[in-house]
C-alpha cells in the first residue's frame, strides 16, 4: 500500500471512529429511540423528547444527516425548523434491540475499549495486565443480546441434533453457562428449551448482578441461575457445558476445559463457540480477521496477560489451537460443527 493511499485510509478510519462516537450518545440518551418512536422531529422537538438539550442534539443531527444516518426533510430551512427523521431501514440497525442486524451497541464497546488505551500502553512496555474499569452495564443495547435471543436457541443450538434432542427430553437437562456476561446466552437456552434449568458462572459481580435482574425481566428467573465464580472451580453434574465467546479471553483455558469435562453427566457435551478465524497468519486478510485482532490488541489478550501463568491465548484462537487445549483437558473428542455465523465457529467437545 502506497502511502497516499494509507493515509487516505487511517483517515476513514478516524471519521468511522468519530461516527461510532456520535453513535454512543445518540444510544444512550435515547435519540434514535425517540426518532423511531415520535416520527421526524426538529432539534427542539428532540431535545422536548429526551430531556436534553438542543444546542447539542441540533449539532448531532447536523452530524448525522451529514453522514446519512438520518435524513432530513428541507435542508434550505433555517436551523430550528429542519425536520429530521430515521430512515425506515435504519430503525433495526440504529432503534430496535431485538432485532439481529442491531449496531447501536458499536459505539459502547468503541468507547469502552478506549477508556483503558493509556494503561495498555504501558503494559505494552511493563508486561502485565491493565488495572480493572467497572463494567457499565447496557441494559438491552449490548453485544451478541438480539444473536442470541433470535438464534441461539432457535437455530444454532437444534443445527446439533444430539443437543437439541437431550434438551428436549425428560428428565430436565441441566445446563452449565461458563463465563455468562450479562446473561443473554443462558436466558436464551432458556427460553427456547421450556424443560431445562441453567446455572451461569462469571467472575465479575457487576455482569452476574445484571443477568439476574435479565432473567427477571425475561420471565425465565425461576430456571436460571447466576453465580460469581471462576470457571476452574465451577463443580455439579450438567448434560450442557457452554462456554460462548469466551474461552480465548480466559488466561488459563484448558483448566476451563478440564472444569468442564468433570461436570459432564455421562453423554454429556461442551459445546464451544468462538471466533472464526483464518487457520493461519494470513496477510491481507479481510475485515473479520482484522476486527478479531483488534479486539484482541486492544481488550482480549491484555485482560488474560495478569496472570503469572497465562496462556495468553488472544482473541485469534485458531482451531489447531483449541484441538490442542481440548486434548490436554481431556477432551479428546473434537468437532467443528456444521453451524454457520460469519463471526463464530461452532466445536464440540467430549471426553
Amino acid at each position: 500500500m502506497e502511502a497516499t493511499e494509507l493515509s487516505h485510509r487511517l483517515f476513514r478510519n478516524g471519521v468511522a471512529a468519530l461516527e461510532l462516537y456520535t453513535v454512543y450518545v445518540g444510544e444512550r440518551l435515547g435519540l434514535y429511540r425517540a426518532l423511531a418512536d415520535g416520527g421526524a422531529a426538529t432539534s427542539t422537538q428532540l431535545a422536548a423528547r429526551t430531556g436534553t438539550t438542543e444546542r447539542y442534539v441540533r449539532e448531532w443531527l447536523e452530524h448525522h444527516a451529514t453522514a446519512g444516518l438520518v435524513e432530513v426533510d428541507d435542508v434550505t430551512a433555517e436551523p430550528l425548523e429542519r425536520r429530521y427523521f430515521l430512515p425506515p431501514d435504519h430503525v433495526s440497525v440504529l432503534a430496535d434491540p431485538d432485532h439481529p442486524l442491531y449496531q447501536g451497541y458499536k459505539g459502547i464497546e468503541i468507547v469502552r475499549a478506549a477508556r483503558p488505551m493509556p494503561d495498555v500502553v504501558t503494559v505494552f512496555r511493563t508486561g502485565g495486565a491493565p488495572p480493572p474499569l467497572p463494567w457499565e452495564p447496557e441494559g438491552r443495547a449490548e453485544f451478541n443480546r438480539a444473536l442470541f435471543l433470535n438464534y441461539l436457541g432457535k437455530t444454532w443450538l437444534p443445527a446439533i441434533p444430539e443437543v437439541d434432542s437431550r434438551l428436549r427430553v425428560a428428565p430436565p437437562a441441566r445446563v452449565a453457562d461458563i463465563a455468562c456476561g450479562t446473561g443473554w446466552s443462558s436466558i436464551a437456552m432458556a427460553k427456547a428449551y421450556p424443560m431445562i434449568t441453567v446455572d451461569g458462572f462469571d467472575l465479575d459481580p457487576d455482569v452476574v448482578a445484571a443477568a439476574t435482574l435479565n432473567s427477571a425481566d425475561e420471565g425465565v428467573a425461576g430456571r436460571v441461575t447466576f453465580r460469581v465464580a471462576d470457571a476452574s472451580t465451577v463443580s455439579g453434574m450438567y448434560d450442557l457445558v457452554t462456554i460462548i465467546e469466551a474461552l480465548h479471553d480466559m488466561s488459563r483455558p484448558v483448566e476451563a476445559l478440564a472444569a468442564a469435562r468433570s461436570m459432564l453427566r455421562s453423554g454429556g457435551s461442551v459445546i464451544v463457540v468462538d471466533e472464526r478465524t483464518e487457520d493461519q497468519l494470513t496477510p491481507g486478510a479481510g475485515p473479520i480477521e482484522q476486527s478479531h485482532y483488534g479486539w484482541s490488541v486492544v481488550s482480549c489478550l491484555p485482560s488474560a496477560m495478569g496472570d503469572p501463568q497465562t496462556q495468553a491465548t488472544g482473541a485469534v484462537m485458531r482451531p489447531s489451537t483449541l484441538r490442542r487445549y481440548a486434548a490436554e483437558a481431556g477432551l479428546g473428542r473434537f468437532e467443528v460443527l456444521d453451524v454457520e455465523t460469519d463471526f463464530w465457529r461452532f466445536y464440540r467437545l467430549q471426553p
